[in-house]
């Protein structure tokens, strides 16, 4: 409890930081090493075998570089993420303990909260028993922040423990999605480990000694871990639902929930039928056109399923969306139907329950320019950078700011994001 107290949050937000700015950093030299000099060796600046080992052993260093840039990014997301559970429960803590000093209740630096000293509370049974009540309120106040930073810091050191093996990783793409992804993955974990759970009493002092930054990291980080949760006041849920016509949360949490369950991938590129189950698990009904139905670009739903063996032309129906309309399964036909029952926003705006689309700004890896062709579900943000759940190929919790600097370096296209928030209006 002591440790939780006098702890100095602002040295894990300045070591994030410094992390943080050495991902920055590397990336730096690694897009001059991309840009400048591998150019002119693959130019033939240096010919001959030599220039061919040059050009082996600079791109061996690029590609190393690369990798170690994305490790200290994936340490920077999880000394963010513990910042902010730190934060949170010290403060949770910190407003315990201040009620508990103004109403006389002595805590020890092993957390233990004692009665008041008085002659009132020692001689009046009545006043005894009602200080008992309190006593053990403010000693479950004391527990609850002192066991959400306990969870935090063993998570934290068991994610940093396999980072810190990482050191000899050959694979940019192994970095990428396992390590960071598990990363950013993590740090919404943390920040939503810090919500308690239980006596509906305890969660709304919890919440009421949360500053309101607190507040709304936590309602933009895991709205899911708050918005059903007893105790938690009812206009803080009722907002969290939204006023869209659909639960948003429900949205973001069926996403995070069914992350890694593909037994709904009916589709070779599942991305866009993933973001519609999401959006129909949060209560937006299908809506179908009553001459065309599914095949009307004003319908949004499923379909009869044929079954694989049915094909059309040597398709498979089903993966050809003949069973679905195109704006389930489709990520531009998605994007343009839910921009006519919707609202495009500004990524600063992005809100858990919102999806997240990429516009290919040039023609490439299968797209053309112009071409929305991807999708997912934004299931939390935390200071400004969205994270999203996708399926094709399986993420939850992704970083969109630790992922687009890299994407960049590997040659692809150009992606233009866009954030749209449905809503339904029939």
């Amino acid at each position: 409890m002591a440790q939780l107290r006098d702890l100095d949050v602002t040295a894990w937000d300045t070591g994030a930081n410094e992390w943080k700015a050495r991902c920055t950093n590397l990336l730096a030299t690694v897009r001059d090493l991309h840009d400048n000099l591998d150019p002119q060796l693959s130019a033939g600046a240096w010919t001959g075998s030599s220039g061919d080992a040059a050009l082996t052993h600079l791109r061996g260093v690029t590609n190393g570089l690369e990798i170690d840039a994305l490790e200290c990014q994936a340490v920077s997301l999880v000394l963010s993420g513990l910042t902010h559970a730190f934060r949170i429960s010290q403060n949770s803590l910190r407003s315990a303990l201040g009620t508990a000093r103004v109403q006389g209740f002595p805590v020890g630096d092993d957390g233990t909260v004692g009665m008041p000293d008085t002659e009132l509370a020692r001689h009046d049974p009545e006043y005894a028993a009602s200080c008992r009540e309190q006593r053990d309120h403010l000693q479950t106040l004391v527990r609850l922040a002192v066991d959400a930073a306990t969870v935090a810091d063993q998570k934290a050191y068991e994610m940093l423990d396999h980072l810190s093996q990482q050191t000899f990783r050959t694979d940019v793409n192994a970095a990428l999605n396992e390590d960071v992804g598990m990363a950013s993955k993590l740090e919404i974990d943390l920040i939503a480990a810090t919500v308690p759970a239980g006596d509906p009493a305890a969660v709304g002092a919890w919440w009421a000694g949360l500053s309101p930054e607190d507040q709304q990291t936590v309602r933009m980080a895991a709205p899911w871990a708050l918005e059903n949760l007893n105790g938690i006041p009812a206009d803080v849920r009722a907002a969290l639902h939204g006023t869209d016509g659909y639960d948003r949360t429900g949205v973001a949490k069926w996403a995070i929930d069914h992350g890694n369950d593909n037994s709904d991938d009916i589709f070779r590129n599942n991305c866009t039928n993933f973001v519609s189950d999401a959006l129909e698990g949060g209560g937006v009904q299908e809506h179908f056109d009553f001459w065309l139905g599914t095949l009307s670009d004003n319908s949004w739903g499923k379909g009869t399923q044929f079954g694989k063996d049915v094909t059309v032309d040597g398709q498979p129906v089903d993966r050809i969306d003949y069973s679905h309309s195109s704006s389930w399964a489709q990520a531009q036909d998605s994007y343009d139907f839910w921009t006519r029952h919707g609202s495009e926003v500004g990524l600063a705006e992005a809100q858990p329950g919102d999806i997240v689309y990429w516009e290919q700004t040039e023609t490439g890896d299968g797209a053309v320019a112009g071409e929305v062709h991807h999708a997912a579900v934004v299931t939390g943000v935390v200071d400004g950078d969205i994270r999203y759940t996708q399926h094709t190929f399986n993420q939850v919790n992704a970083s969109l700011e630790a992922r687009a600097p890299i994407s960049d370096l590997g040659g692809a296209p150009d992606q233009r994001i866009h954030v749209v928030r449905p809503q339904p209006d029939w």
